[in-house]
């Protein structure tokens, strides 16, 4: 990587002076970090949010259809189309069988390839947290989807090309999902718009 302005100065991490716990439940992890930062700057408080890693899921079967779902997000007040995904168990061996497990729990299919892309932030400004992207090819129903009473979820195949265009229109909404797909897709060639 290059540097475009030479007289710009070098990042340094800031200092945590202290450090509290604001919320801490089975749906969010919230702290207060006072710091400071390399040029002396006070920054106090910093909210953090905690979460554990997620997984995205781009599960691709045989026809060239991608299978999506669809659910209620409350934060967003509407139904969201998304790619299955969710956050990775501590009993988890891996994010691989974490995407599986999700998979299946989500839409009631199995994979019967598997690759993984790596991991991102989903904002590194306020979460600690990374967002695995996992592409799953020759899907198949099993029908042994899990039925969580907190999740009411419509699963739904869509044409590869047909995804791509709900990525860009703005009706996939969730930009980490629309990465990963970006990812996934582009490593097979069929991502384009």
């Amino acid at each position: 990587m290059t540097t475009s302005d030479p007289f710009s100065p070098e990042p340094k991490p800031w200092t945590v002076k202290t450090s509290r716990d604001v919320i801490r439940d089975r749906w969010v992890k919230l702290r207060a970090d006072d710091c400071l930062t390399a040029e002396g700057v006070e920054v106090a408080p910093y909210y953090v949010l905690e979460y554990p890693d997620w997984v995205h899921v781009v599960a691709l079967d045989d026809e060239d259809h991608i299978i999506l779902v669809e659910q209620y997000r409350h934060a967003f007040r509407g139904i969201s189309l998304e790619v299955p995904a969710g956050a990775i168990d501590q009993e988890d061996p891996s994010p691989l069988a974490a995407a599986a497990r999700e998979l299946e729990e989500e839409t009631g299919y199995v994979a019967e390839h598997w690759r993984y892309f790596g991991k991102h932030s989903p904002n590194p400004a306020t979460h600690t947290n990374f967002c695995h992207t996992v592409l799953a090819q020759g899907v198949r129903l099993t029908g042994k989807k899990l039925n969580d009473p907190t999740e009411q979820i419509k699963v739904v195949r869509v044409p590869v090309q047909d995804v791509i265009r709900l990525a860009a229109n703005g009706t996939i909404t969730n930009a980490m999902q629309i990465a990963s797909l970006a990812i996934a897709l582009s490593a097979i060639g069929k991502w384009h718009l």
